[in-house]
């Protein structure tokens, strides 16, 4: 019956919301130089794309990527410059201008000592979600302050806004003591938040309460759909195969399969999950992002505003089909078209505004596709690793059970209770041994040799050794024992059904690491830098040209004028 509604649905060939046609961001007669001092600095990070992406499609751009690489500053070689190339702690760099070692923010999960089980990044047991007993969220486990909060601290007035369709996207990026900081939650059916101690349920949810209400009454009316946008995306994929997950040529392509007419979204699982890798989902984000700039009066308060939005789709389109899938193709073709609506609305707010876009992290095709054109790549199901390497160890020193938890990436010794050092530093010597045992395995590291290997000061991203990217993402207390270099386009994971992960991220090389940087206000004269930098330059130049002071940083700030050095005085 599901495979049936599957092929029906197919059929339809993303019939759903259109979107309109890009509204380019005009560039006035007489180009800026210099950024303005902004009153509202609007920062966006789209998860997942690459520096790789951003190359490739950079010529079929004609909306708002087009005007911020045409008009803007540019970094493509930006990075990510650590080895945890996932989303929570790639965020975490870019309005903070730490590396995940200081941030905290080592993994999307770590594993706690204490619950003896992993805990998710954004879990604060103080800050509740309404109607998400089971899911307190919040910044508590970010050991520093963002952009918004050095804005906030030299002046009050200014306030700090955040939209994702993650809840790690959105607090991240807004830090503590944000004004309103809101993300996608399917069982709220709309976007929802979290409420600190001592503040009121109901005025943490007024900035979106009406927004949420409003969607609901449309989508329940008619859903939305995915409207091819690009023709040179609409290609004929033929059989596919992603581990143990075959997609015959009876079905679609997957991205094009949309929700059936009248569906309640709040309440089916198969619109909750079509809808996140639809460009469908960033839509709604830049629209309540663009309504809280006029409810809100962003920009046009005594201080500087910060609006923080975390761009979803991206990350879930390649998660599901790959970064040279159909559906990435049109998806970003979507993407460029709504950005350039919302730069063209910045700019009709008449105040001065700067933008950044950047990423979280890159990502590396399906393996099997990436293989049929020509580079090693492979799969490796990371539980049938784990539990490999951990019978091994457990044969080979007698013990009761595995001692390992975690990931390849990233392993943590749980040693038996009562366990002595000395034999806590045999499971280290003997999980040691059997990683090197295996083929998938580059380099092996401990949290030691990690936590003394920081890289120098200055020294460029893209020169870095994998024990100083391995390094920046290392934190004492949170990080795992031992760190296993996987080798170059591996792809964690083993789908099996329709809406798994079939392509990812997560590793030390590049192609994880390098993400685009590029800076934007209207009337810029821009230019191009294609020396590399890093996503922790971010939050020390928009400190520098909106005048704050910033705290110890890792990151420098980059000149955003082509004639004159006057950004970073």
């Amino acid at each position: 019956m599901a495979r049936m509604r599957t092929r029906m649905l197919g059929a339809m060939l993303l019939a759903g919301t259109a979107f309109a046609a890009p509204a380019l961001a005009a560039t006035p007669a007489v180009a800026v130089t210099a950024p303005p001092v902004p009153k509202l600095i609007v920062a966006i990070s789209v998860d997942q794309f690459s520096a790789a992406l951003f190359d490739q499609y950079r010529s079929h751009f004609t909306g708002g990527l087009k005007t911020m690489a045409d008009h803007g500053v540019v970094f493509p070689n930006g990075y990510q410059s650590h080895a945890a190339t996932e989303t929570c702690p790639g965020h975490s760099t870019i309005l903070t201008g730490r590396h995940p070692s200081a941030t905290g923010i080592v993994a999307n999960s770590w594993y706690d000592h204490a619950a003896k089980a992993q805990t998710y990044c954004m879990l604060d047991p103080s800050s509740p979600v309404p109607g998400r007993p089971d899911a307190p969220r919040g910044p508590a486990n970010l050991k520093v302050p963002t952009l918004g909060e050095w804005m906030k601290a030299s002046n009050p007035a200014s306030r700090t806004f955040a939209v994702s369709g993650k809840d790690r996207g959105a607090i991240t990026m807004a830090g503590h003591g944000a004004d309103g900081t809101f993300w996608w939650d399917d069982l709220n059916g709309g976007f929802t938040t979290y409420v600190p101690a001592g503040m009121n349920e109901a005025a943490r949810l007024a900035p979106v309460v009406a927004y949420n209400a409003a969607l609901a009454a449309k989508w329940l009316k008619a859903a939305p759909k995915w409207v091819p946008l690009d023709p040179k995306c609409k290609v004929d994929l033929g059989p596919r195969r992603y581990g143990r997950l075959t997609v015959d040529d009876e079905l679609p392509p997957l991205g094009w399969i949309a929700p059936a007419p009248g569906t309640d979204f709040s309440k089916d699982s198969y619109f909750q999950s079509w809808l996140r890798a639809s460009p469908v989902y960033d839509q709604i984000a830049l629209d309540l992002a663009t309504q809280l700039i006029a409810t809100q009066k962003l920009g046009q308060g005594a201080a500087p505003d910060v609006l923080a939005i975390s761009l979803s789709a991206t990350d879930y389109v390649g998660h599901r089909y790959g970064a040279e899938s159909a559906e990435q193709c049109d998806n970003l073709a979507h993407l460029d078209a709504m950005l350039g609506v919302f730069l063209g609305k910045l700019e009709a707010l008449k105040v001065p505004v700067l933008v950044v876009l950047t990423a979280d992290h890159g990502s590396v095709d399906v393996a099997e596709r990436a293989a049929q054109r020509g580079m090693p790549a492979a799969r490796v199901n990371p539980k049938t690793f784990m539990a490999e390497v951990g019978a091994a160890v457990q044969a080979d020193l007698k013990l009761d059970a595995s001692p390992l938890a975690g990931d390849p990436y990233e392993i943590t010794i749980v040693p038996p209770e009562g366990a002595n050092v000395k034999l806590v530093e045999r499971i280290t010597t003997a999980t040691i041994a059997e990683l090197h045992k295996r083929p998938e395995v580059v380099e092996v590291y401990t949290k030691s040799q990690a936590l003394a290997g920081l890289p120098p000061k200055g020294k460029p991203a893209d020169e870095m050794t994998l024990l100083e990217r391995i390094a920046e993402s290392t934190d004492p207390v949170r990080s795992g024992d031992i760190m296993a270099v996987l080798q170059p386009y591996t792809t964690l994971g083993d789908p099996q059904s329709l809406g798994d992960t079939v392509a990812g991220h997560g590793s030390v090389w590049n192609y994880d690491r390098r993400v685009p940087i590029l800076f934007w206000w209207p009337g810029a004269a821009g230019f191009e830098q294609p020396l590399p930098v890093e996503t922790v330059d971010i939050a020390p130049t928009l400190a520098a040209v909106v005048g704050v002071k910033t705290p110890v940083v890792d990151g420098r700030c980059l000149d955003l004028d082509r004639e004159a050095t006057t950004t970073c005085k």
